[in-house]
């Protein structure tokens, strides 16, 4: 099984876990398929961000050293490196941010003040998009070379910053559960 079929499997077992009869297994599963979908969708990211890094390190060996003709490197690379480098630490960030993803409270107390049916399909929905997001950047990353990274840094950000806005909805989601 490739890594990208090996998530797809756990959401599908997500999902099909979700309308388990038994509401204390399916909590205890659901909980536990949680983390193994973070861990997966961090894993990931973490590849993207791997895979920036070593652009850099590429193109910044090309830069040459430091001549008495060409004391200081031309700047349109130098911004175009520091690109490279803030794409790698931003998905880095992303990676820490899915680590730390919030997960709904296991309090009875609560339990019966809201309702659970409604916040697991919000939860449900925004993980989802998490991964299909996730996803698009790992296998968009298999792609990169340093050959290839400037065509590809706009449609990275677009979809860095959709994952961020997706984290921010599911942030907010669990903010307003008691």
């Amino acid at each position: 099984m490739e890594r990208h079929e090996a998530i797809t499997v756990i959401v599908a077992k997500f999902f099909q876990e979700r309308r388990d009869v038994n509401p204390y297994a399916s909590a205890e599963t659901m909980r536990s398929l949680d983390q193994v979908i973070r861990t997966g969708l961090a894993d990931g990211l973490a590849r993207a961000a791997s895979a920036w890094r070593s652009v850099y390190q590429q193109q910044s060996r090309t830069m040459g050293v430091p001549t008495r003709e060409r004391p200081f490197p031309d700047p349109a690379e130098m911004a175009k490196l520091r690109g490279y480098k803030q794409m790698g630490d931003t998905l880095s960030g992303m990676v820490s941010q899915v680590h730390a993803l919030e997960a709904p409270a296991n309090d009875r107390v609560y339990h019966r003040i809201r309702d659970n049916d409604q916040l697991l399909e919000l939860l449900i929905a925004a993980d989802y998009q998490l991964t299909t997001l996730a996803e698009s950047i790992d296998r968009l990353a298999e792609t990169l070379n340093a050959g290839s990274a400037d065509g590809l840094e706009a449609e990275f950000q677009a979809k860095v910053d959709a994952l961020g806005a997706a984290i921010r909805e599911r942030a907010r989601i669990l903010s307003q559960v008691p």
